[in-house]
């Protein structure tokens, strides 16, 4: 297992987000180019209820605003559902220097080019290949999927890879 990292990186950018999902894109990017990407995002959520995933936006949030050394609002819960808010104050911190703890992340899909068109099985933890057939180990699935050879055309397995933030402070 790979272990977090640890990062310095300028937070640029805060976006407010209601697409079916509430909550505020963070935006931060790197001093050093030792992470392979340009850009880190992260995604806060802040509702539209009081939810579990909700209180981590809300954290996210106050960290951020402590690090920018930007005061929270007395009661924080009091943005969960709004979004506009989070970003007028979030947007006071931007240019701030901050140290963020990272751990990698990742996730494979199995695409199969067929006769009849192109199939794809989103989270998959392998493929294993037999005379006959492919069988797509999916997460959290009993039963493989499985593809006969003689239908498949070309396959390929490919990943999306990112960075979750795990902790931010100022640096």
């Amino acid at each position: 297992m790979r272990a977090n990292r640890l990062a310095t990186a300028r937070f640029f950018e805060v976006t407010p987000v209601r697409d079916g999902r509430t909550g505020v894109m963070l935006s931060f990017r790197p001093e050093r180019s030792r992470l392979g990407v340009a850009r880190i995002d992260d995604f806060a959520d802040l509702g539209p209820g009081l939810t579990i995933p909700a209180v981590g936006g809300i954290g996210k949030v106050i960290r951020v605003l402590r690090a920018g050394k930007i005061a929270p609002p007395p009661d924080p819960f009091d943005l969960v559902g709004d979004e506009e808010a989070a970003a007028t104050l979030l947007e006071r911190a931007t240019g701030t220097l901050m140290r963020l703890e990272l751990k990698p992340r990742f996730r494979l899909r199995f695409v199969a080019w067929t006769e009849s068109g192109v199939e794809t099985v989103d989270d998959i933890l392998e493929v294993r290949e037999y005379e006959d057939a492919y069988h797509v180990v999916r997460k959290g699935a009993r039963v493989p999927a499985r593809f006969e050879r003689d239908a498949v055309v070309r396959h390929s397995t490919e990943q999306d890879s990112w960075w979750e933030i795990v902790d931010i402070e100022r640096a």
